[in-house]
């Protein structure tokens, strides 16, 4: 019989590096655990949940424009009488709520999605937590208003994403205003 015994050392670097392989095959991603709930759900029911959510929103546009200015309705038992097919969705799709809570820019991500001028998955616009998290009030003026992230006024204002958004050329493709072409002079 043969055994194998590893000291403490060799015991946390085998850890360590499982751990980097599992980031770097996105198995696992890295947070710190007061910023992200654990995953509610195994994560292929969560985001099948959410794809259904999609097509429902899709039929929905002012419930989704509801949902994204304040996110907490869908634990708001008086809004939820008011919107029945809500309501009976989100009863039938337990899932959904898990999700919204695992990922808490849902909303303001769907909007931006439709902004893009060419298609984006949903891991490419959330690279923009960063930015999001180190300025609430832009997250909030996009939330309030998602096509204001083509708006070269807005972005003037606020030089730190139009900074990240050069940094990050799939990003500033879709979403940057063109230049405008230079006047020729007759």
């Amino acid at each position: 019989m043969c055994s194998f015994l590893l000291t403490r050392p060799q015991f946390a670097k085998l850890v360590s590096v499982a751990i980097m392989a599992a980031q770097l095959l996105g198995w696992i991603t890295p947070a710190r655990a007061s910023e992200v709930p654990p995953p509610p759900a195994p994560m292929t029911v969560v985001r099948r949940s959410l794809r259904e959510f999609d097509r429902f929103l899709d039929h929905h546009p002012l419930v989704e424009e509801d949902l994204r200015l304040d996110p907490a309705l869908t634990g708001d038992d008086a809004y939820l009488k008011k919107h029945p097919e809500l309501h009976d969705f989100l009863g039938g799709n337990p899932d959904v709520i898990r999700g919204l809570k695992y990922y808490p820019r849902y909303f303001l991500y769907r909007a931006l999605l439709r902004q893009a001028n060419a298609p984006l998955r949903y891991s490419e616009i959330a690279q923009l937590r960063a930015v999001l998290d180190e300025q609430p009030a832009l997250e909030r003026a996009l939330a309030e208003n998602p096509e204001a992230i083509r708006d070269p006024a807005f972005l003037r204002e606020h030089p730190l994403l139009r900074d990240f958004l050069d940094q990050h050329a799939e990003l500033g493709q879709v979403f940057l205003p063109c230049p405008e072409p230079l006047a020729k002079n007759p």
